[in-house]
């Protein structure tokens, strides 16, 4: 492939979704402008392309025995778009320090968005820091890069949100975990699912629970809306899976009251 394919096949850029949405929840929490909305696009598609492309780069010995992943690394690509990715942030970073609220958490969650994944600390090998480390820099300091871009004030509903964001990371990543186990333990990762099976399996129901519940908290001033919320969720959870039945309810719980408080102001 060429450089251009292999640097977009590294960063897979639909694996963005939910965390593109964690960030702009909290940028929804205050007010922001257009160029610092551009910009703060700029920095978290930076750190993302990062994050998915050092990640594809280490995990070539397991991916490469899950044909499934589709890792660019095992198809021909080189360390060369890796090398443009990390480029690309060290620019980011700079455009960073025009923020002074922004620049350390920001540099926290590339530093530990790489060490998931780098060698000799790669977070990902080491059972309980695998999750840890992804409901930070996957969860709770994407949500607060957006706080601190907009200006937002630290509000009862920003910790709920914020809190029940980290929470649902956790899920997001032991679903993975569980997803990939066998092949992660092929390759010698001792992640918290390959090292603790009952346990993970256990924290990811808690997490799932626990980061619904903390949406309901969030969107409990409309009993009917409420009320719509968890059947729509049960029923998709019913039609597909119990996990897509929470993505509904976490996701759609914490935008709706930020969105219905914007549309309040105009």
């Amino acid at each position: 492939m060429s450089l251009a394919r292999c640097v977009i096949a590294a960063i897979r850029p639909r694996g963005w979704r939910a965390y593109l949405w964690m960030w702009l929840l909290g940028v929804l929490h205050g007010r922001v402008d257009a160029q610092a909305l551009l910009l703060g696009f700029y920095m978290v598609a930076s750190f993302l392309a990062t994050a998915f492309a050092v990640n594809n780069f280490y995990d070539v010995q397991g991916d490469s025995l899950n044909n499934s992943k589709g890792n660019p690394f095992t198809r021909g690509c080189g360390s060369g778009a890796v090398k443009v990715v990390i480029l690309n942030q060290f620019i980011a970073a700079l455009v960073a320090l025009a923020y002074p609220r922004v620049f350390p958490i920001y540099l926290v969650m590339v530093i530990l968005g790489v060490l998931y994944s780098a060698p000799p600390i790669r977070l990902k090998g080491k059972a309980g820091l695998d999750v840890l480390s992804h409901s930070l820099y996957f969860g709770l300091l994407l949500f607060l890069t957006g706080i601190f871009i907009s200006g937002a004030t630290i509000t009862h509903n920003v910790l709920v949100a914020g809190t029940t964001t980290s929470l649902y990371s956790a899920f997001l990543q032991l679903r993975n975990l569980e997803k990939d186990k066998e092949y992660d333990g092929l390759a010698g990762d001792n992640t918290l699912s390959v090292r603790y099976p009952s346990l993970s399996k256990f924290l990811l129901y808690l997490t799932g629970v626990a980061s619904s519940l903390g949406a309901l908290l969030a969107f409990m001033h409309d009993a009917t809306l409420t009320l719509v919320l968890l059947a729509a969720s049960t029923l998709l959870g019913t039609l597909l899976s119990w996990e897509r039945g929470i993505d509904l309810l976490v996701v759609t719980g914490l935008s709706l009251p930020v969105l219905v408080s914007i549309c309040a102001c105009y």
